[in-house]
């Protein structure tokens, strides 16, 4: 067997555990809440088998949702939380279904449930350990080259540097290379990274690359993000790419809307005891006031303000600049707060205002934009929905996200979103709460995320 046939393998393995223990682990939640009369009726065999099968459905969407079975692909850690994750929503199921199913709350055994998600936990890092292990083995890094006809590749180089036990980089040329040397480095790489080429080029790297069966990764530009969504026209019998500028669903504006109001009450209802103590801790600490405001832009260019749990010294944001890497200007509680996300938790009253919704673009300061669409106008098509407390350039960016980036991540989320795509980004923003890189800050000679090449 190849080396690659090899890790898939350890792969399947992986997965096929992880269903396994959540299987058994919901047979056996049931089968010990429902006590010695499980033989009888609706408690029989058949249905802890059905019980195993919807458990192991929800674990498998959430799982996929996490990544969580991306062994090799993750650092052990993420791994483990996102079974954690996984196994959590799919106890969580597990624990509705059986108070709706019994109607009394004494007959569960809340700590079998404790007792088993533990033992969930410890099973499967044991494994992820061992199967990350065995991965390793025959593992190495990919080789790649990256082909570029801009400065921008070295935003992309810089990137690689940081996981560079993941990629080897044979090469970086520029397209008006030589062709043969180009095809020469190119014939022993698994991956290319091509980087604003002209469209001729382009061409010929597709049809080379395709039949040598090369991974090829072309930067994406807004237009391409337009027309993402595009579908094949056939009125002649020459095919055409139609970018049809569909009208969202009917129910999804007051849908996003209900939803927001519901989600932000439970959220402030939930969250008050936390809201409490980081009110008092910031008092204490400079005496300072415990909230801020701050104006943002929203939808059609709106301005409102913003409130957050003020994290930072007393008037130290007088100048719009983002947060750097090592910000003198936070404080000590400021420290926890960001890394946890506390500090956001007041922008729920300006999703009850209407102001924001769960979902959407993250609301930038009027200067900053201001400052970004100097350089790239189309920064302001940001501004076509409701701005939003968490959204698709959060789970997919950092904090420090460049400007055309977070642009193209927020225009696919405004070309695609739905209802079941807010739900995604909503269970996702669950995981990146606890990932420390979405929240590095720029760098100590930035004031924006404008990139420095």
């Amino acid at each position: 067997m190849s080396k690659e046939s090899i890790k898939q393998l350890i792969r399947d393995i992986y997965t096929l555990i992880s269903l396994l223990v959540a299987f058994v682990s919901a047979i056996l939640l049931w089968f010990w809440n429902v006590g010695p009369g499980w033989k009888k009726g609706y408690f029989g065999t058949r249905t802890l088998l059905i019980v195993g099968i919807l458990y192991s459905v929800v674990y498998m969407i959430f799982a996929k949702m996490y990544k969580a079975h991306k062994i090799g692909a993750y650092h052990l850690t993420e791994l483990a939380f996102s079974q954690v994750l996984a196994y959590g929503i799919g106890n969580m199921a597990l624990f509705v279904a059986a108070f709706f199913w019994f109607h009394n709350f004494k007959r569960i055994k809340v700590s079998l449930f404790i007792l088993v998600f533990l033992l969930q936990i410890m099973g499967i890092s044991l494994v992820i350990f061992v199967m990350n292990r065995l991965h390793a083995k025959y593992d190495e890094p990919r080789r790649m080259m990256i082909i570029y006809g801009s400065d921008q590749y070295k935003l992309l180089l810089r990137k690689i540097k940081a996981v560079s036990y993941r990629y080897n980089v044979l090469a970086c040329y520029d397209q008006k290379e030589d062709r043969a040397k180009i095809r020469k480095v190119l014939d022993k790489c698994q991956d290319v990274y091509v980087c604003d080429v002209d469209l001729h080029f382009r061409h010929e790297l597709i049809m080379y690359c395709d039949v040598r069966h090369i991974d090829i990764h072309f930067s994406m530009g807004i237009e391409d993000i337009i027309v993402r969504s595009s579908d094949v026209s056939h009125y002649f019998d020459t095919p055409f790419l139609r970018n049809k500028k569909a009208e969202e669903a009917w129910y999804y504006p007051a849908a996003k809307r209900m939803t927001d109001i519901i989600l932000s009450l439970i959220g402030l209802l939930i969250a008050s005891p936390f809201m409490l103590i980081t009110a008092i801790a910031i008092k204490i600490e400079d005496g300072g006031s415990i909230l801020y405001k701050q104006k943002r832009l929203t939808v059609d260019g709106k301005r409102f303000y913003i409130y957050k749990f003020r994290s930072m010294r007393e008037n130290s944001e007088k100048s719009a600049r983002l947060a750097t890497a090592n910000d003198d200007r936070i404080t000590a509680v400021g420290n926890v707060i960001r890394r946890f996300r506390i500090d956001e938790i007041p922008q729920l009253f300006n999703i009850l205002k209407g102001d924001m919704s769960i979902v959407g673009p993250r609301p930038e300061r009027p200067e900053i934009a201001h400052e970004y669409e100097k350089e790239l106008p189309e920064f302001v098509m940001r501004l076509k929905v409701k701005a939003g407390l968490t959204g698709y350039a959060q789970i997919y960016g950092k904090y420090n996200t460049t400007p055309l980036d977070k642009l193209m991540l927020d225009l696919i989320y405004i070309s695609q979103r739905s209802v079941l795509m807010d739900l995604k980004i909503m269970f996702y923003t669950v995981k990146i709460l606890f990932m420390p890189e979405s929240t590095e800050g720029v760098s100590d000679k930035q004031k924006t995320a404008k990139p420095i090449l």
